[in-house]
């Protein structure tokens, strides 16, 4: 009997630490649940009436409200400023820019500032003429409709007859499958990887260098897809690149190993978490699979913000020997988060997150917003679609002037999804403890150092020498990533003209490439009507090719078996170097053919033939007389679209 008197004392010391912990829990759930919905209600409410307001003003053909502001920030080289040369092209005309379904009238005016190498991209897109394109599962009879307000209500219905969440649905009528592979981080989190695959209807041929496209905060990498034929990953995959959508950690299902992960700590992670985990998982499984030294990586948004982060901070994050600098030939940030915009600020929603965000009882210390998800899995989809839009539309002043509005309720089927707390603060927090985006990117993403040095290049004619931030010096230019930067005038959730200040200010200009686009918003840069003249063409063309593990690249094959290798695929890929007498299967990075290198290539090869030599060096019995001809040889590599790439001739 003194025994279970004991046993029951124990017990109740136990539940009385337990118990009060527990209700203190609940109480917070509790109350966070209830305040939450009354000021997202609210906020709905207001973005529906907001919403109302501008359609009726709409019906004035004269009113179109879009706040066109830029950050603060003035771009201004402040070294240099002597030799700056300005080569600027003013056309003003009206130009048609055609494809199969898609004739916008734009006005077209360029500025290239080549000493700072920025194109500033001044196009007006004159959207009263649009006809939009219409998707091969679309329905909508909505040819030259005023966009983006008239009939908002009708368009409705109108837009997608099915709304899926699944890029697959779509992408099957284009030939291509999406194939989804599930990664485990080291921490314990399964991720996905979503690989573009064209089947075998299609006339596809990737034969190109891996790409990763990495997505922005509340969203997937179905953003980089929800237009079809007019979005990126689509105008990659059939450019020949291998193309592959990243998504990081808890997505729209939380998933991890138990066995590794506690469940208290599934909510534990921010940037940090996601690009020493995340990040390099995805970026050693593609080039495990396609066997390449390095990737393409290509970021939206927070996409932006993990990929820099990692590249100037990687000797603070990455414990071992892996640098995620060392494993991206090509960096595309697209509308970068770097600094922080003026919109932070501005906006009334922002600033109390800002503010409570910090406030367990407000927000709690899991995911954030957590009833997002729910209206998303379970409301009507195209009611889900116009919540989304109405909110995006009150809270940013962002809208869809410039996208194709039969397809705009699919874009907001690939978001939100779950996103952590304290990823929240990081962007937010006022703390200065805390180290976020809002209040510490100066020491993140310091101005005044150089983030990609370059020995013996430390300072250049007039330039003082310059301190440098955590990376080491590399040798050469072609050992850091080749840098691309589609900065956007009218995006004030960031500030991209700071970061092009940073950039012409303090990196060696042959590094990267700015294009700088003023009609652009923070979405315009994924969901615009034309942004494969504006942003996909420009990128492929400056895009650098990275090695092949050379093992797998190198074979040896007589001139026959060469031309008979670009007959079966006409987009091959056969990297070559010139020597004095000798045409040698690769070791180097090639970029565009010439004619001086077709004519290079010829006469090696001759020569080779001409010595029993096969391409690669090895003796072979193939007859000189099928190729003795100079000509006939230039014809026939010519002819059957043989895609040779050429080296530092």
């Amino acid at each position: 009997m003194l025994g279970l008197n004991h046993s029951f004392r124990f017990a109740r010391r136990i539940l009385s630490f337990i118990l009060p912990l527990f209700l203190k829990n609940v109480i917070k759930s509790v109350c966070s649940f209830i305040i939450l919905n009354i000021f997202l209600t609210y906020l709905l409410m207001f973005a529906i009436v907001n919403n109302i307001v501008l359609h009726i003003a709409k019906k004035n053909r004269n009113y179109y409200f879009r706040d066109t502001r830029s950050s603060l920030t003035k771009i201004l080289p402040k070294k240099f400023r002597s030799i700056i040369k300005k080569h600027t092209s003013n056309l003003f005309l009206v130009k048609n820019t055609s494809s199969k379904d898609l004739n916008i009238k734009i006005i077209n005016e360029i500025d290239n500032d080549i000493a700072n190498n920025i194109v500033y991209d001044h196009y007006v897109t004159d959207v009263d003429k649009i006809e939009y394109e219409k998707d091969d599962d679309c329905i909508g009879e909505i040819e030259n409709e005023e966009n983006p307000f008239k009939n908002s209500f009708e368009n409705l219905t109108k837009h997608d007859k099915f709304l899926i969440s699944d890029l697959n649905y779509y992408f099957q009528k284009y030939n291509i499958d999406i194939e989804t592979i599930e990664i485990e981080t080291d921490d314990g989190f399964i991720i996905e990887l979503w690989h573009l695959i064209p089947n075998s209807n299609s006339n596809i041929k990737t034969h190109g260098h891996p790409v990763l496209l990495l997505h922005g905060l509340l969203q997937s990498s179905g953003s980089f897809a929800s237009s079809g034929k007019k979005s990126l990953a689509y105008f990659l995959c059939t450019s020949g690149y291998d193309v592959w959508l990243g998504n990081n950690r808890c997505g729209f299902e939380p998933k991890y190993n138990h066995s590794k992960l506690k469940k208290d700590d599934v909510w534990d992670w921010d940037v940090k978490e996601m690009i020493k985990y995340d990040l390099r998982a995805m970026i050693e499984k593609i080039l495990v699979d396609t066997d390449y030294q390095k990737l393409t990586l290509v970021g939206h948004s927070q996409g932006t913000a993990i990929s820099i982060y990692g590249l100037i901070n990687g000797e603070d994050i990455f414990e071992d020997g892996f640098r995620l600098i060392d494993k991206i030939e090509n960096f595309v940030a697209l509308a970068p988060a770097v600094y922080p915009g003026p919109l932070l600020e501005d906006k009334l929603f922002i600033r109390l997150l800002r503010d409570y965000i910090n406030n367990d009882i407000c927000f709690g210390t899991k995911s954030f917003l957590p009833i997002m998800m729910f209206v998303r899995n379970y409301f009507e989809k195209r009611v889900f679609a116009y919540l989304c839009y109405t909110m995006f539309n009150y809270l940013f002043d962002w809208n869809d002037k410039l996208w194709n509005n039969n397809i705009r309720n699919r874009h907001f089927m690939f978001s939100p999804v779950y996103v952590s707390v304290k990823l929240m603060k990081w962007w937010l927090s006022p703390d200065e403890n805390d180290h976020s985006f809002i209040r510490n990117s100066d020491i993140m993403f310091p101005d005044s150092k150089v983030w990609f040095p370059i020995k013996d290049d430390v300072k250049k004619s007039n330039r003082k020498i310059l301190e440098t931030h955590t990376n080491a010096p590399k040798g050469s230019l072609n050992d850091l990533p080749n840098l691309l930067f589609f900065v956007l005038k009218q995006d004030r959730l960031v500030d991209g003209e700071r970061l092009i200040n940073h950039l012409i200010n303090y990196e060696d200009h042959n590094l990267f490439k700015i294009w700088y686009i003023e009609e652009y918003s923070h979405m315009d840069v994924l969901w615009a009507n034309d942004i494969i003249e504006r942003v996909g063409r420009p990128l492929i063309n400056n895009l650098r090719e990275p090695k092949q593990n050379m093992h797998n690249l190198i074979e040896s094959v007589s001139i026959s078996n060469f031309i008979s290798k670009a007959e079966d695929n006409a987009e091959t890929e056969y990297e070559a170097i010139d020597s004095d007498s000798e045409l040698i299967s690769t070791e180097e990075i090639i970029s565009v053919p010439s004619p001086e290198f077709i004519s290079k290539l010829t006469n090696s090869t001759i020569s080779n033939l001409r010595s029993g030599n096969s391409i690669d060096g090895d003796k072979s019995e193939t007859e000189i007389e099928e190729t003795e001809n100079e000509t006939e040889i230039q014809n026939t590599i010519k002819n059957k679209k043989l895609t040779v790439i050429e080296s530092n001739i």
